[in-house]
């Protein structure tokens, strides 16, 4: 129980404070009553009470008095004041002081109960914390090792730096060295056991005097090795090197294609383990380029232009899809593909593919609008390596392509058709154009512009000028239109530009046109 001593020279205030107030329920007893200041600090020195209600204004020590005796003397108790006196200075001096609260008379029993709980709620979070430091603290003499394992953890994974006060109580300086990530290819999905493979590389390590820790995360098993800070680097990374690769050929030749590593930037003190272990992890992504079995080690050097050179190709991928047949489709994935090899940046090249397979289902739905993408990230995550993600793309390309190819036969019209029909039926429109068409085609210019060369031989804008041009010759010779006219209707607004289209293809103007026709 929490213990409340009770403070005042009302007799009659003292009385309701212990007997209104329901003490038990909240987890208080009342361990005495002082009438005055001098009783409270005596009370205060012999019962050592948790909680003291005390009166501001009586005889003896005043309870701003008792407050300061307390501050200086018994911090760890809870000093509420009462006032009948709604003055600013005693609330500063309370403050000043350190009283929780203060309260002025007459008291309600409701607003009283509502501090004492928020009291014992303090008093009660503080014997927590008291109690987890214990705790702790008697853990931290019995099981020192496993706390270092776990800190290590949490500095090297995580990236948490530990208090000074850890730093003091626990040798955690590791030296200089770099993080070795051993990832090891588990087909039952269960965690490796990596006893065996801890114990050889501690002797290993100190039968050449060296000191070596260890963490276990996943299917990982990080090694850090130390050498002294005052050895030169130059002489730090060939003795690292020779480490990962003794490491290595610790495993028999079948199961090094299960296993690859990846070794981290040098580390020169807990702050910088963190930074050295993620970039193990970055050197170990080049196994899904080029295989496990293979020591990776961090390069700091990268192509920043390698994200635009591969979006540019992808787009242009797009644009071609539909008119490229299956082996150059191919060609050119596989093209893409050995450029983005060298990036090494696995991320990179899921999120490139993934923004190839909504881009190709665009190209589709455009045809097909019923039509979506069956396949997304997860397909593409689940591709252990490169050359599978080559595959799994490639694979889905060509059906992707034969599904195009048959909805585009179903249709039975092609985009060239769609745009002669066009053409025919709106040449008097001004605005039809090639991008007018391609618009309403839902298709690039580009490639409108090369399907209709390809199928009709011949330039899309010149097919238009022509169509324009054949009806206006008919439109001369059967109507009494004026020329300007017979510009507007065949989608010149301008009529001079219209004669002059006019004598470049028929060799003479559209006037003498019609008077010898």
């Amino acid at each position: 129980m929490i213990k409340v001593l009770i403070i005042d020279d009302e007799p009659l205030i003292s009385k309701g404070l212990s007997e209104k107030i329901n003490w038990q329920g909240l987890g208080c007893e009342i361990c005495g009553i002082a009438s005055n200041g001098d009783e409270g600090k005596k009370f205060i020195n012999e019962l050592n009470p948790d909680i003291v209600v005390s009166d501001i204004v009586m005889p003896g020590h005043t309870g701003l008095e008792l407050a300061e005796y307390v501050y200086e003397n018994h911090k760890d108790i809870i000093m509420i004041l009462l006032s009948g006196y709604d003055e600013f200075t005693f609330a500063k001096e309370a403050i000043k002081y350190g009283v929780y609260d203060y309260l002025l008379k007459p008291t309600v029993v409701d607003e009283v109960m509502t501090v004492i709980k928020k009291a014992v709620n303090t008093i009660e979070q503080k014997r927590d914390k008291e109690k987890n430091y214990e705790y702790l603290e008697n853990a931290l003499q019995e099981s020192i090792p496993i706390i270092e394992q776990s800190l290590l953890y949490e500095m090297t994974v995580k990236g948490t730096v530990p208090t000074q006060n850890l730093k003091q109580s626990i040798d955690l300086t590791p030296g200089k060295g770099a993080v070795i990530t051993i990832e090891m290819e588990n087909e039952t999905q269960n965690n490796p056991s990596f006893d065996s493979v801890t114990k050889s590389i501690k002797d290993l390590l100190r039968a050449k005097n060296m000191d070596v820790r260890f963490v276990i995360h996943d299917q990982q098993l990080l090694v850090l090795p130390s050498f002294s800070l005052l050895m030169p680097d130059k002489l730090v990374e060939p003795r690292l090197k020779d480490i990962a690769e003794n490491i290595l050929s610790y495993f028999p030749f079948e199961d090094r294609i299960h296993v690859s590593i990846g070794m981290g930037g040098i580390f020169t003190s807990i702050d910088t383990l963190h930074s050295s272990y993620l970039q193990s992890i970055k050197a170990l992504t080049q196994s899904y380029f080029v295989g496990k079995g293979k020591i990776h080690i961090y390069s700091d050097n990268r192509n920043q232009d390698d994200n635009n050179n591969s979006s540019a190709k992808l787009s242009s991928f797009i644009e071609m899809f539909e008119e490229w047949d299956l082996e150059r489709i191919l060609f050119e994935i596989e093209t893409l593909f050995k450029e983005l090899k060298y990036t090494f940046d696995r991320q990179l090249v899921l999120n490139l593919c993934l923004e190839l397979l909504i881009k190709l289902g665009l190209v589709v739905a455009k045809w097909d609008k019923d039509f979506s993408m069956t396949v997304g990230y997860e397909q593409l995550e689940r591709c252990k390596t490169f050359n599978q993600l080559l595959d799994f793309m490639k694979e889905t390309c060509v059906k992707v392509k034969k599904h195009l190819y048959e909805t585009m036969n179903k249709n039975n019209i092609s985009v060239v058709e769609q745009a002669k029909r066009m053409i025919e039926q709106h040449y008097a429109n001004p605005d039809l154009s090639a991008q007018f068409i391609a618009e309403q085609l839902d298709v690039s210019v580009s490639y409108l512009s090369r399907s209709f060369k390809r199928d009709t031989g011949e330039n899309l804008s010149n097919f238009l000028t022509e169509k324009r041009i054949q009806v206006a010759q008919k439109l001369l010779t059967t109507t009494d239109l004026k020329t300007n006219e017979v510009s507007i209707m065949v989608g010149f607004l301008d009529a001079r530009y219209f004669g002059q289209v006019f004598k470049k293809i028929m060799r003479t103007t559209p006037s003498e046109y019609k008077k010898y026709r």
